[in-house]
């Protein structure tokens, strides 16, 4: 992938959530990279100047999954056979959330330790 997660209109080029039908396309060239409200416009543009994308995509899934599992820890299980459903989501909602944050730092440029 070149840079963003998603060229698509309905999926977030950031994040990878619903879009909001908000979108950049660099120097006025389709296809546009659509953002959802949250990622907004600014760091649409940035993404569209990114070309290691994939590079910010690993990071993010590695910092992701050391802060979900921080919530294993937390409950002192570690086997996803042993987790109640409601475990389960918990965690998949905190790599998710952790893995969005994580992209929107660092197409900003800032900190994602």
């Amino acid at each position: 992938m070149k840079y963003p997660v998603s060229l698509h209109f309905s999926t977030c080029g950031i994040c990878g959530r619903r879009a909001d039908g908000i979108g950049c396309s660099p120097d006025g060239w389709m296809p546009a990279v659509w953002v959802c409200n949250d990622c907004g416009p600014v760091r649409a543009r940035r993404v569209a100047r990114m070309r290691d994308f994939d590079l910010v995509e690993r990071k993010a899934f590695t910092l992701a999954a050391q802060r979900a599992g921080q919530f294993l820890d937390t409950i002192g299980k570690t086997d996803f056979a042993c987790l109640t459903t409601e475990e389960y989501e918990t965690f998949l909602r905190a790599f998710q959330t952790h893995f969005i944050e994580a992209i929107r730092q660092m197409v900003e440029g800032g900190p994602t330790a």
